[in-house]
């Protein structure tokens, strides 16, 4: 197993490491009529990001075939006739859910680390099963290699390792004996590699007959499963093995793929980060000035001429500089498009379908006037007949009050409204409202909720949304936020439909309303889902992550500030552990696979791919004082850039008020942009 750098490559037999080093990926790009080189990436962007990079330079990508690790161990899986469903995280907390109630003595080992109360952490007895996963696969050898490794921890630290790996393991048989799916991907992936070892490679060799080589693009960890899948590939079969690691974590990997001893990050010198571009640093007072400041210099960039599609703002959490973006961008009437997680739960599409399961489950018995008015405020429009016209929230809280606190079945709410004294819009809404839901069924089938939501959301798309655009303001920024809601939504509902067909088949569930929208909410939240749309006419702001392999002319990454940049690390094993894991001094330890995230090295990982995008300029931004008001200070990363031309400028706080000041005026490092026509 070798290791190239940034700019080297090496032609070794195994698994080839390549550190920071993406433009070697995409020299494999080529015209052919053979898909010679398959690319496997952990987030759907990243491959989009290798993709534009390819058409920005007209460059053929024929050769290349873009997958994921659960397709590539379904294939193999296949040809090995075989095969393997997983259950999905949403399955497992199910299961848990169940299983805790039923059989809690099997999860004792984790009453020491949370409580007798285990129910209330079904999610964090998850994450502990992951984890153990992820650092030794289960595999009855490195189980005992982190059982030698904790024996050598302080007791405290020993007893709670000890307590989260024997609750972990015991998670895992019991989920496996419930199920005849793969517990996890990782189970399906062992399937695989297990398969590949036991053909010799045919099962792989028949799944992708013209692979060249299998590259892994984009990684910031390597878990243990991962690990035997690719030396699987690289000992059986003729296909070479490329890893593409990122700046900060990919020495480590690439150490620990050798295994052999790694110098634990804390007690490296930073890396740097060396950047041919000019490099701008800007300072205000609070965030929401930052964000001010980062939306008033964009503006100020497109209107001397560069292109809207040529700015890119990246933050380390995008979700934290949403609503101050926001507002800027209104202030500014600069529109932005935020490529952040959704919180669908949040939006009013979905309070209409929340509110509507919660009121065609309690149908059957008394239910109070909130449930009952609660999809008309969140904007109901009738699927099967004409709607009236959105009412102010004053004249529905004015008909709640008249209607009354009693509890009533649905009947009884019809003849409730018909007697009381209503405008006559209210009335209608009401009763159009009652029909329709004494319309549907009182036991859902899986194909109900598919012929319930849809035209449902259909409706609002038509009749609403369109009232959400005549009251919106120039950035359009709720019109835009119902819009990616009811999409997301919309893929939601075949989701949710699949997965109650699932659960009823195993009988993991009723046929209730209810169950219907615990599926909502638990969907929605586990899978969030990223902007559901494209516009060249905005300007877009990411994740930092999802900046791995982009390029951008004009770079502005924000929120460079110690404490939020790099976050602190964290893990559920203790501290101890998980220093003696990372720093891999004894052979037990070489044996394991620890997490990435367990140091800051992550975190450099975000950094580097976020001020490496930047082609023309980069722009840093950070505030200097928390919401708390207390003093915030610059990040230790941006000590790491090393620029190739000169070193980078601080603008002074003048510059910045008369950029922020009705002048907008550039200040001097960026003057030079002005009047460049665009890209």
């Amino acid at each position: 197993m070798t290791t190239s750098g940034p700019t080297s490559r090496s032609d070794a037999d195994g698994v080839t490491v390549h550190v920071d080093d993406v433009d070697e990926l995409l020299g494999y790009a080529a015209r052919s009529t053979h898909r010679t080189d398959l690319v496997v990436t952990p987030e759907q962007l990243h491959a989009r990001n290798l993709k534009r990079r390819l058409s920005a330079t007209s460059r053929p990508r024929s050769s290349l075939q873009f997958c994921d690790l659960s397709s590539v161990a379904s294939d193999v899986l296949t040809e090995a006739g075989d095969s393997a469903t997983a259950l999905d995280r949403i399955d497992r907390i199910r299961t848990l859910e169940t299983l805790l109630d039923e059989r809690p003595d099997e999860f004792r080992h984790f009453e020491p680390l949370f409580g007798t109360r285990l129910s209330a952490h079904v999610s964090t007895i998850e994450s502990a099963r992951a984890t153990v996963d992820a650092v030794t696969g289960y595999d009855p050898g490195r189980l005992d290699a982190l059982d030698e490794l904790v024996e050598t921890t302080p007791p405290v630290s020993r007893r709670d390792a000890r307590s989260l790996v024997e609750g972990a393991v015991a998670t895992e048989r019991l989920l496996a004996s419930t199920t005849d799916a793969a517990v996890s991907d990782d189970a399906v992936l062992r399937a695989a590699t297990t398969s590949i070892r036991e053909t010799s490679g045919v099962a792989f060799e028949a799944a992708y007959p013209e692979a060249e080589r299998l590259h892994l693009a984009g990684v910031s960890s390597v878990a243990a499963t991962l690990r035997d899948f690719l030396l699987a590939v690289t000992e059986e079969t003729a296909v070479d093995v490329r890893l593409f690691a990122r700046a900060g974590t990919g020495p480590g990997i690439a150490g620990r793929l050798q295994e052999r001893a790694v110098t634990p990050w804390h007690d490296r010198a930073l890396p740097s980060v060396s950047l041919d571009v000019p490099v701008t640093e800007m300072v205000a007072t609070t965030r929401e000035q930052e964000a001010r400041l980062a939306v008033a210099l964009v503006t100020r960039l497109a209107d001397s001429g560069i292109s809207l599609s040529d700015i890119l703002v990246v933050a380390r959490d995008a979700d934290g500089y949403e609503r101050a973006l926001c507002r800027a961008a209104r202030q500014y009437r600069q529109p932005l498009s935020l490529w952040t997680q959704l919180s669908v739960t949040e939006t009013r599409p979905y309070t209409l379908v929340e509110s509507v399961c919660r009121l065609l489950d309690a149908r059957d018995g008394p239910f109070p006037v909130e449930t009952l008015c609660r999809p008309l405020f969140a904007e109901w429009a009738d699927p099967d007949g004409e709607t009236p016209s959105a009412l102010p929230r004053r004249a529905l809280d004015d008909a709640r009050d008249r209607l009354g606190r009693q509890t009533r079945s649905l009947s009884e709410w019809r003849t409730r409204v018909a007697e009381t004294t209503l405008p006559e819009q209210v009335e209608r809404w009401l009763q159009s409202l009652l029909s329709w839901a004494a319309a549907q069924p009182l036991a859902p089938e899986p194909t109900d909720v598919r012929e319930t939501f849809t035209p449902l959301l259909d409706a609002y798309r038509e009749l609403v949304l369109p009232t959400h655009r005549e009251r919106d303001d120039e950035s359009l920024a709720e019109t835009t936020e119902s819009a990616r809601a009811l999409v997301r939504l919309e893929r939601l509902v075949d989701d949710v439909a699949a997965k109650y067909e699932a659960w009823l088949d195993r009988g993991q569930t009723d046929r209730t309303w209810e169950a219907v929208q615990y599926l909502f909410e638990t969907i929605a939240t586990v899978k969030p889902g990223r902007r559901e749309h494209a516009n060249a006419g905005v300007v877009d702001v990411v994740d930092a992550t999802d900046a791995w392999a982009r390029t951008e002319p004009y770079v502005v990454v924000l929120g460079l500030v110690d404490g939020v940049w790099p976050l602190p690390p964290e893990g559920l094993f203790p501290v101890e552990v998980r220093d003696t894991l990372l720093g891999g001094s004894t052979t037990a330890a070489r044996r394991l696979a620890p997490r990435e995230g367990w140091t800051v090295a992550r975190e450099f990982d975000h950094f580097a791919d976020a001020v490496s995008t930047a082609t023309d300029h980069l722009v840093c931004t950070r505030h200097e004082q928390s919401a708390d008001g207390s003093n915030a200070y610059r990040s230790p990363f941006f000590d790491a850039i090393e620029v190739t031309r000169g070193a980078p400028t601080r603008v002074g706080q003048a510059a910045t008020t008369r950029l922020l000041s009705h002048e907008r005026t550039l200040p001097d490092p960026l003057a030079g942009l002005v009047g460049r026509e665009s890209r």
